[in-house]
């Protein structure tokens, strides 16, 4: 048995991140992960760095605080990985979702955050692309962001490999080595793996691994799928979402989602667009010719020029959420060393404050954040 002083769990943005930051603590880390780098949702997503779905109640100081952090990102790994500045739409269509736009705007100004509600007769300045006649307006951000996902996560494992981080793909987790309260390590398909402190950064596969331990955390996944193009010339100003997201989010019924409008234009010309989801229990990867052809209609409707671009691929993954829409962040309480870093609502723009945060919590039992209200071992609604 190898003993570390620390295990990540996970090999996606969260896990990524934290292990470069125990890694660069000083702590002899290792990084576990079932299949490989980004086998999960941090593969199939837009690399955007988001403020527009932040949670208000206990979220914003993580977002802001989460947002100039990524903008000094690559300073801090000295190298490219994609970042850029843009701004983004949420589209309304209704009055009811012009209403809730308007009521988080005074949260938001508070927080530092800029945001405005546009009428759909301005728009076109903002994206001439976007049919206006479509909706009613928008909710615009003009400072949001954009990484290269697979150059960021990899930005992080060469900086924390060159520090020592020992990397263990394709390894399964079945176990976990528990004595007197205190977790020592995980068992796994390729041996036992020891350390006073394991961090599970784990995504929709969260649910399982606490099965082993005997906690039932409800933290449900959607089966989100996506669309990728043929690359063009830069077509598009911001990343476009719909409001309709929020509506669906406050609808405690809504088991179910079809395909809500989520478009970004990656630096390299592709356009991402997306998104079908479907809570499901199945944690696979596979896409579907229903959403991704839901995709393609809900695309077509706003984004007329659009219809003409060619499909490379489509793509889809597990994507982990809660009911309350806050992370499960922090120590478990009753098994010490063991810490939750998952279900954030939006992931890149909490990465590097998240990884740092992880690391004074395991180096000074403490970190600069208050993290009560994501606590693990909060009650939260079960989605079934």
């Amino acid at each position: 048995m190898t003993t570390y002083d620390a295990l990540v769990i996970g090999a996606g943005y969260i896990g990524c991140a934290t292990a470069y930051y125990l890694t660069a603590a000083g702590l002899k880390t290792a990084l576990l992960e079932r299949g490989g780098v980004a086998a999960g949702a941090s593969r199939a997503n837009y690399g955007n760095v988001q403020v527009q779905d932040a949670e208000l109640a206990h979220s914003l100081p993580l977002v802001t605080a989460g947002f100039a952090r990524c903008e000094q990102i690559e300073a801090e790994l000295e190298c490219s990985v994609g970042y850029r500045r843009i701004g983004s739409l949420l589209l309304i269509e209704t009055e009811a979702q012009w209403q809730l736009m308007a009521d988080r705007l005074p949260a938001l100004h508070t927080a530092g955050i800029a945001a405005e509600l546009v009428p759909a007769d301005r728009l076109p300045e903002l994206e001439p692309l976007l049919n206006p006649h479509s909706v009613l307006g928008a909710c615009y951000h003009p400072h949001e962001g954009q990484v290269y996902p697979f150059a960021l996560l990899w930005a992080y494992l060469r900086r924390a490999r060159e520090k020592g981080l020992a990397l263990h793909t394709h390894t399964t987790v079945t176990g976990f080595d528990l004595s007197g309260g205190q977790v020592r390590g995980v068992k796994t398909d390729r041996g036992m793996f020891g350390a006073g402190v394991v961090v599970l950064a784990t995504g929709a596969w969260t649910p399982r691994l606490g099965q082993l331990l005997g906690r039932n955390w409800s933290i449900p996944h959607v089966h989100g799928q996506a669309i990728v193009t043929e690359p063009t010339e830069r077509l598009l100003n911001n990343h476009i979402a719909s409001a309709a997201f929020f509506e669906e989010m406050q609808d405690a019924d809504a088991n179910t989602a079809g395909a809500v409008l989520a478009i970004s234009q990656a630096a390299h010309g592709h356009f991402l667009l997306g998104e079908a989801g479907l809570v499901t229990a199945d944690l696979g990867s596979a896409a579907t010719p229903t959403g991704q052809a839901a995709i393609a209609r809900v695309v077509g409707r706003y984004f007329p020029a659009l219809r003409r671009l060619r499909v490379l691929r489509g793509w889809a993954a597990p994507v982990a959420f809660t009911a309350d829409g806050l992370p499960f962040f922090g120590p478990v309480g009753g098994i010490g060393g063991l810490i939750l870093a998952t279900a954030f609502k939006s992931t890149v723009i909490v990465t590097p404050l998240v990884g740092e945060t992880v690391a004074q919590l395991v180096v000074q039992g403490h970190g600069g954040l208050d993290l009560t209200p994501f606590s693990p071992d909060r009650e939260v609604a079960q989605i079934h």
